[in-house]
């Protein structure tokens, strides 16, 4: 089956990769690195996965989303979880974790946010890893981060799209942080 608005053949498509460290003050050091991946054929998991050859150890590699870019490019998102030092170098930005919250679409008719901007996505990928660390039934994830990076995730506030279950979680986190 083929639905309108299908990927056509100029559809560019894109890699992007967070690389992400906890940092002092309730904040996250992240660089992001992209690849291109129009007209290639390889698996995205691997492109990420050469995004991070020689610039850290990470501990999580993880595809947090896809979004569709009003110049018709489709973004592939992945984030990469390290506790590397040697990351600093590669992690050139830093973020208060009271800025990373989710942008509001109420609007029934506009199911995503008039513009998402790249904290937006970093934010979304990392309450996916806050989320999976709490409540995956899988522990590999929580046995990947020392107890540094288990207490990073606790001071995060994770809440997945959709799961209205974790909506009061989500509201007392941010309060718990000072954001209103």
């Amino acid at each position: 089956m083929v639905l309108a608005g299908s990927l056509a053949a100029s559809t560019r498509v894109v890699l992007e990769l967070f690389l992400v460290s906890p940092s002092v003050n309730q904040s996250v050091r992240y660089g992001r690195r992209t690849a291109n991946l129009t007209n290639k054929s390889g698996d995205p998991d691997t492109v990420a996965r050469q995004l991070l050859t020689g610039v850290c150890a990470h501990s999580i590699l993880h595809s947090t989303s896809w979004r569709w870019e009003r110049n018709g490019t489709l973004v592939l998102t992945y984030l990469a979880y390290s506790e590397d030092s040697h990351c600093t170098d590669a992690e050139p930005q830093e973020i208060s974790m009271s800025a990373l919250l989710p942008p509001q679409s109420t609007n029934p008719e506009k199911p995503r946010p008039a513009e998402i901007r790249e904290q937006d996505v970093l934010a979304h990928g990392l309450r996916h890893l806050t989320f999976l660390m709490r409540y995956s039934p899988d522990d590999r994830i929580r046995k990947a981060v020392s107890p540094a990076g288990l207490q990073f995730f606790q001071a995060l506030c994770g809440q997945l799209a959709g799961r209205y279950d974790t909506a009061k979680e989500f509201a007392d986190c941010t309060s718990t942080l000072g954001i209103k």
